[in-house]
């Protein structure tokens, strides 16, 4: 039996934080070396330095396969990599990154999954686990581990560490 750890975390997208609407109202451009279309199995598989945006979410792989089920606006696109990338920028300017070895993004449900070596970092907070599963819209995140030996792994930095390279108040001077 797998022993699989569960972090349920709102940590990463506290506060008033929401995902760029406007995102979801852009047209999806994927640009890649090559295309592959299978027209039956509702597939098209790009490779080669395979980069998707969608107004500021930008995702860059070695190879992206996209299905599609029929319903327009449905489709389902796994990013693999070395790693794969996944990047957005939130309404309220804050980036969102993340990476691993695949990141599956289902435009019509706006989720992301994120697996084998993944990492979502935003602002001052990291999480790293074999499986991150990110709702866009609910700004919601799930992180697993698989086994005894592998752990969800998150980084709270304290503001201190965060303002570490801004000039000291200069108040002494008086």
């Amino acid at each position: 039996m797998k022993n699989v750890n569960l972090a349920v975390l709102a940590l990463l997208l506290c506060g008033g934080v929401n995902a760029k609407e406007s995102d979801f109202a852009e047209k999806v451009y994927v640009d890649a070396v090559k295309q592959i279309a299978e027209m039956q199995d509702n597939r098209v598989t790009f490779s080669d330095d395979v980069i998707i945006t969608q107004g500021t979410i930008k995702i860059k792989a070695d190879k992206v396969v996209v299905i599609r089920s029929g319903e327009r606006g449905a489709e389902v696109m796994t990013a693999y990599g070395k790693p794969a990338t996944f990047f957005q920028i939130l309404d309220n300017g804050k980036p969102v990154n993340a990476h691993g070895d695949s990141i599956r993004y289902e435009l019509k449900n706006r989720l992301v999954t994120i697996t084998g070596n993944g990492e979502l970092k935003q602002e001052d907070s990291q999480v790293n686990g074999d499986l991150i599963r990110y709702d866009i819209v609910k700004q919601k995140m799930i992180a697993e581990s698989k086994g005894e030996t592998n752990r969800v792994k998150t980084v709270f930095l304290p503001d201190q560490v965060e303002n570490f390279d801004k000039p000291a108040d200069k108040k002494q001077d008086k």
